[in-house]
């Protein structure tokens, strides 16, 4: 059962309501949500709040696109919906600081999107053959302040040096400080690292299903 409502107020009152009223199965989406940031931002919150609340079955996001955008952003964005709550795991999660004044450069930027990026990437492969690769979490962060500590909280993560700090990046593996980085060559240095991990961590997995 699905409703057809633009406002994010009144899709999360219509769809409380109707899940007091009746144990069909209802599909979650914004209609006419508008393009870009907007478009996202709308979706986001009413469908969020509605699954916190246990409300909704299946999801849709529906967007504007841009003159010549794909539609498969609409997938993109639910998925991510779905991921930020818990309650689906669809591509392993990256982590990454927003920067700073403590921040020297674009390179911890950089690295995190061709970190998601490559994750993304494999994904359609990972999927058979690393099983559980969609639950594990990357840090990448920009400076000594936040980066160890983000790092220590995930699979995998690095911290880049940032304004006034020595040239090197800790590199964190399962919470623990494993290695440093140096030199010009840290990003593919980085990369490798992470493909070494998943290849030793959920090739075993896979090996003991």
């Amino acid at each position: 059962l699905s409703c057809k409502v633009s406002g994010v107020q009144d899709l999360v009152s219509v769809y409380r309501e109707l899940a007091r009223r009746c144990d069909y199965a209802l599909h979650l989406g914004l209609t006419e949500a508008g393009m870009g940031t907007k478009g996202t931002v709308a979706s986001s919150v009413a469908l969020g709040i509605l699954l916190q609340e246990g409300i909704g079955d299946t999801i849709r996001v529906s967007l504007t696109p841009q003159p010549g955008e794909s539609r498969t952003q609409e997938v993109v964005i639910a998925s991510e919906i779905l991921q930020s709550l818990g309650l689906r795991s669809f591509v392993p999660s990256v982590t990454a600081c927003p920067g700073c004044g403590r921040t020297t450069s674009t390179t911890f930027q950089e690295l995190a999107k061709q970190i998601d990026d490559y994750l993304r990437a494999q994904m359609p492969v990972w999927r058979s053959k690393y099983p559980g690769v969609e639950k594990m979490k990357v840090a990448v962060m920009g400076c000594i302040v936040n980066g160890p500590g983000e790092s220590k909280h995930a699979d995998i993560g690095i911290s880049l040096p940032g304004t006034g700090e020595a040239p090197a990046a800790p590199v964190f593996i399962d919470g623990q400080k494993a290695l440093t980085l140096r030199g010009d060559n840290i990003a593919n240095e980085f990369h490798q690292i992470v493909e070494n991990y998943i290849a030793k961590r959920y090739g075993q997995l896979a090996e003991t299903a």
